[in-house]
């Protein structure tokens, strides 16, 4: 898993509703998948609570469409695609106990489908998961691309010439010799698409040509994940590339039809960040508990937050809050809440952080968050009392 934490505005403190950038709430950000008859796919990716981008990938029609629009604050959508059909269909909060239990059901290519989040954890999760640009051949001939990859080495392609539309869906490997980044684990205590809804900008299209790949940084290639894809389109084409991933920016090449073309797409944000942020304090009973304030800005995260006490044993801490309650608080409205953290539903997907607690009588919630202001507290199960840690960590699966 390729940089961890990163991209996460931190502000501790009680008086942190005051510089609010707004009521926060979970967010719906994702991929979701779903099979049409046929063969086909319909991929839905939702930016935030209120965006939406959609790729169509008719088997039976040999037909490929995307569209793009706004999500209605009741989770409706309707999108007209680029084949001009209309998608309509709504995103569901299926059960607000659980995190990552979204649903879309939606008309596509004349079909009714339901279809859940992709978790965003599996064997390609290290990969960035979207991104557009400009790929431009030798020759100057130019295709808008479209690449998604989820979590589970699918690959969806869409390469726009003017009005005609080609694309497919396959898999990716691991070029020889590479490997998933590995990034160290913190210590124990402590990414402009045609299909992008108007008014939002989900990521920069370049375009650049052959040349400006002699610009990049040729360590790239030497400390992150090198990828291939064979895939052959729904129009009958047959498509190779390679892409490469880093330092900032996602480099790829592909053959179409005899012709190679090259592309170099920005991630959505490359700049430094802080790594996660935490506190110590001693939680009492009544008004004695621990809290810790966080704002997110830019866009959906997802964010692991954690309280520990029972471990901090080990580090001479005395006396330790033996089972720490968390709570995670919107304003008045209580998001989530955890006590004992392999009790939660997506247990596995914390392991997956390499960051969960150490101790199972230790709390840990693992949640989108839309844009907004946060309160994480803490305090003991059954009014026990003692030191606790609480932390905040932005896991870059987004």
């Amino acid at each position: 898993m390729k940089n961890r934490v990163n991209q996460l505005l931190v502000i501790l403190g009680l008086l942190f509703a005051f510089a609010a950038p707004g009521r926060g709430e979970e967010s719906h950000r994702g991929l979701f998948e779903a099979d049409l008859t046929g063969g086909g796919k319909a991929v839905f990716f939702v930016q935030g609570n209120h965006a939406l981008s959609v790729y169509v990938f008719d088997v039976a029609k040999s037909s490929v469409s995307f569209a793009g629009g706004d999500i209605a604050d009741d989770g409706s959508f309707s999108v007209v695609a680029s084949n001009g059909e209309t998608i309509a269909g709504s995103v569901h909060d299926d059960d607000i106990s659980k995190s990552d239990d979204d649903s879309i059901t939606a008309t596509v290519a004349g079909q009714s489908v339901t279809v859940s989040r992709i978790s965003a954890f599996g064997p390609s999760d290290d990969i960035p998961g979207r991104f557009t640009g400009t790929a431009t051949a030798a020759d100057g001939s130019s295709l808008e691309v479209k690449l998604v990859i989820d979590s589970q080495n699918r690959l969806f392609f869409i390469a726009a010439d003017g009005g005609n539309v080609l694309g497919g869906f396959g898999v990716v490997t691991r070029a020889a010799g590479t490997n998933p980044v590995q990034v160290p684990k913190a210590p124990s205590t402590d990414k402009h698409g045609a299909d992008d809804p108007p008014g939002h900008d989900f990521g920069d299209d370049h375009g650049q040509d052959a040349d400006d790949l002699e610009d990049f940084d040729e360590d790239l290639h030497d400390d992150h994940p090198d990828v291939n894809f064979s895939i052959t389109l729904l129009s009958g084409e047959a498509v190779t590339g390679s892409l490469t991933y880093g330092h900032g920016a996602q480099i790829g090449e592909f053959t179409l039809n005899g012709t190679t073309y090259f592309f170099r797409a920005p991630q959505e944000s490359s700049e430094n960040h802080l790594a996660n942020i935490s506190t110590r304090g001693f939680v009492s009973t009544g008004q004695g508990q621990l809290i810790g304030g966080f704002i997110i800005t830019g866009g959906p995260k997802l964010v692991l937050v954690r309280a520990l006490g029972p471990s901090l044993a080990a580090q001479g801490v005395s006396p330790v809050l033996a089972d720490p309650v968390l709570k995670l608080m919107s304003g008045t409205t209580e998001l989530r809440s955890d006590d004992d953290w392999q009790s939660q539903s997506n247990s596995d997907d914390i392991v997956s952080t390499t960051i969960p607690p150490v101790n199972a009588k230790e709390s840990s919630i693992l949640i989108r968050l839309e844009p907004g202001a946060y309160t994480a507290v803490v305090t003991g199960a059954n009014d026990t009392t003692g030191i606790a840690l609480i932390e905040v960590y932005e896991i870059d699966h987004d």
